[in-house]
């Protein structure tokens, strides 16, 4: 398991889940929401942040080190995963796979920073 099986998986589990008065699912109200506002209400990531934590849980010592080394920083860390203490991985892990899920609900998000708070005066 990769990187990017694991946030295929959590991106899955998320999708199951309704917030009450929402008739769409959090994963797709927050890729609307980026790709309309540049930004996304935490009560539409939190779900998916808690869907990732229980993924962690669950995925064998085995599954997480092999996620932790596909990641970039994984990769370019100098400590080996199997020297790396699983309360470390699973804490960096979390990290590294909420910042691949925030780019994989944005996908355009990185292409132009714009301040949301900012008014667009352009002439």
């Amino acid at each position: 398991m990769d990187y990017n099986d694991a946030v295929t998986e959590v991106l899955d589990k998320a999708a199951r889940i309704r917030l009450p008065g929402h008739r769409l699912d959090v994963v797709a109200i927050a890729r609307r929401e980026f790709a309309k506002r540049g930004y996304c209400d935490s009560k539409f990531i939190d779900p998916i942040e808690e869907t990732l934590r229980e993924c962690i849980q669950r995925w064998s010592v085995n599954e997480k080190r092999q996620i932790w080394e596909s990641t970039e920083t994984g990769l370019q860390s100098d400590v080996r995963g199997d020297t790396y203490t699983m309360d470390s991985i699973e804490m960096d892990l979390e990290g590294e796979l909420m910042f691949h899920l925030i780019e994989y609900l944005s996908p355009d998000s990185g292409d132009s920073l714009v301040d949301p708070d900012e008014d667009d005066h352009s002439a």
